[in-house]
Order: structure tokens, then C-alpha cells, then sequence
């Protein structure tokens, strides 16, 4: 019963320490980065004219006991004529982590035409982070001897230029690299915040007064992790409905839908289809998204708004 009890603690602690070196490198992946994108690029905020409040629920790895699970809440807008804030509010939980990262959002743009804009940004905030050991039932070990509780500040940057029918961004988050985890016992064990790096850019082709094609690249770049690139493209009707599909290479297949159910409010979903080894142990991936205007657009407000953005103007 002995050596069973060892080898199951060596399995938990396998199985932790993969999560926990996992978890360190990654920042929360969505789908829809496009109605959210001021989680990856604080140069974003403020860029609709008004204030925009969107809620996001992530389950990733349907199916699969202890998979990732992410919601987020994000507030932003113009507070002066090129000046714009943001807050956002993430909470991510897989197996027995739980993290949420609290940051703020400060931007400045800069029209630098008549229909363009180039925007830099700020993100400041940090990450708490718990592990929940003691719930795993494991005695007599110090490596599962006490619950971990820690606070990780960090910064982000970015840079975002728009048209009403093109956009490219560049940004990064993680700057500071902060340890997550160091356990003083027999086992050695840590993991650590990796920065990010995101590359993204799109176009919207008009192909009738009614109907509109909008291909876009996401692309995300972390240290000692393989490249991660989101190959998309949606049909918009009448700035009313849209649906798509998306490729997250070696990774999954999506399909996208949103509708704008009034002027300011629209809600989107998306399914991704898991189409790496872990097909045979999961059930995908379900994203929802809620998207809210708040108030009206501000009177010295720039008529520029991103291209992913069709709610009212």
C-alpha cells in the first residue's frame, strides 16, 4: 500500500508540475480576441468612440476533469479626445490552480491621416495565483504540505494602428518574468511567467452594399513554446450577423457566429474542434461572449473605428 501511495503522489506531482509549468508560460487564449482585444493590446482601449463593457465564459477541453476554464469581464473607453482607459478582470482555473489577473489599461492616439489612427498603450496590474494542494487528499509529503498563495505584478505594452477597414497590432504582456512557483523540499519544482508576444493584423473586403469578407492573423510567440497562429476569416451581413471559421495551426478547427441583437448589445459563440493529440480526450472547446455599449459616443470622438468593430456609430 506503501509504494501504491508513493506512486500515486509521484503521478499527482508529475501531473501538477506539467500544469504548473504549462499554466506559467501561457496567457489566456481566446478565440474571440477580437471582442476583447484590449486583454492583448492596451492600445485598443478607448478605440470605439464610447464606453464598451464585454464579459467572456471559456471552457476549454470539454469534457476532460480539471480543464482550463477562463472568465473574463473588461471595461474600456475614451476619457479625452486621444486618451483612453481600460480594466479588465480574468479568472482561470485549471486542475487545482486558480488564477485571476487584475490589470489596467491607458492609451494614447494619434491620428495620423484623415482615416487613420495610431494608438500606443499600457498595461499595468498583476496576477493572484493559488494552488489548491491541500485538496488533493495527499499526507505525509512537503511538497503537498500547504496551499500556495501569491501576488505577481506585471506590465504589458502595445501598438495598434486602424483604418475603418484595415488594422495591425503588435503587443506584448509579461514583461516582468515573475516566478510562479519554488518549493523548498526534495523535489525541485517551479514555473514561471514567460512574455508574450502577439502579432495580429486584418482587412475587411466589401463584396455588396450588404455582405462584407474579413480575413484576419492572430499570431502569439512564447518563449520555449512553439509558435501558436489563429488563421480566420467571417462573413458579415448588414453589420448584423456574422459567422466564420478559424484555424489554430496543429491545435483546432472553429467555427464562429455572432449576432447583434440591438443597437448596443451583441452576443457571439464559437466551438473549437480539438484537432491535436488530445482529440481522443476532450470534447473541444465552448467560447461566449457578451458585448454591451455604455452610453453614447463622445462628441469629440474620432469617426475612425476598428474594422472587427459593427455595433452602432
Amino acid at each position: 500500500m506503501k509504494f501504491k501511495r508513493i506512486i500515486k503522489n509521484i503521478l499527482i506531482g508529475i501531473v501538477l508540475l506539467t500544469a504548473l509549468h504549462t499554466y506559467g508560460q501561457q496567457h489566456p487564449l481566446y478565440t474571440q480576441y477580437y471582442n476583447n482585444f484590449s486583454l492583448i493590446n492596451p492600445a485598443y482601449s478607448g478605440s470605439h468612440g464610447l464606453f464598451t463593457a464585454t464579459a467572456d465564459i471559456r471552457s476549454q477541453w470539454a469534457g476532460l476533469v480539471g480543464g482550463p476554464e477562463t472568465q473574463t469581464l473588461s471595461l474600456h473607453g475614451p476619457v479625452g479626445k486621444n486618451v483612453g482607459l481600460g480594466l479588465s478582470i480574468v479568472n482561470d482555473k485549471v486542475f487545482v490552480l486558480n488564477e485571476t489577473h487584475l490589470f489596467a489599461d491607458f492609451s494614447y492616439s494619434i491620428e495620423t491621416s484623415d482615416n487613420a489612427i495610431l494608438a500606443f498603450g499600457l498595461k499595468a496590474g498583476g496576477s493572484f495565483l493559488n494552488v489548491d494542494l491541500l485538496g488533493l487528499g495527499i499526507e505525509n509529503d512537503n511538497l503537498f504540505s500547504e496551499n500556495i498563495n501569491q501576488f505577481n505584478p506585471n506590465f504589458g505594452a502595445g501598438v495598434f494602428y486602424y483604418t475603418e477597414k484595415f488594422y495591425a497590432s503588435l503587443s506584448t504582456v509579461n514583461i516582468l518574468k515573475t516566478k510562479r512557483y519554488a518549493k523548498n523540499s526534495n523535489v525541485v519544482s517551479s514555473a514561471s511567467d514567460e512574455m508574450v508576444f502577439y502579432v495580429s493584423s486584418g482587412y475587411v473586403f466589401d463584396i455588396s452594399e450588404d455582405f462584407q469578407l474579413k480575413p484576419s492573423v492572430m499570431m502569439r510567440a512564447v518563449n520555449r513554446s512553439p509558435l501558436s497562429a489563429d488563421i480566420s476569416a467571417s462573413i458579415l451581413w448588414n453589420n448584423k450577423l456574422e459567422f466564420g471559421i478559424s484555424h489554430r495551426l496543429d491545435e483546432s478547427i472553429s467555427g464562429l457566429f455572432q449576432i447583434r441583437l440591438t443597437d448596443n448589445f451583441k452576443i457571439g459563440y464559437t466551438y473549437d474542434a480539438t484537432i491535436s493529440n488530445l482529440t481522443n480526450y476532450n470534447n473541444g472547446a465552448h467560447e461566449f461572449s457578451f458585448i454591451l455599449n455604455l452610453g453614447k459616443t463622445r462628441k469629440n470622438a474620432s469617426k475612425i473605428t476598428p474594422p472587427f468593430y459593427w455595433m452602432k456609430k
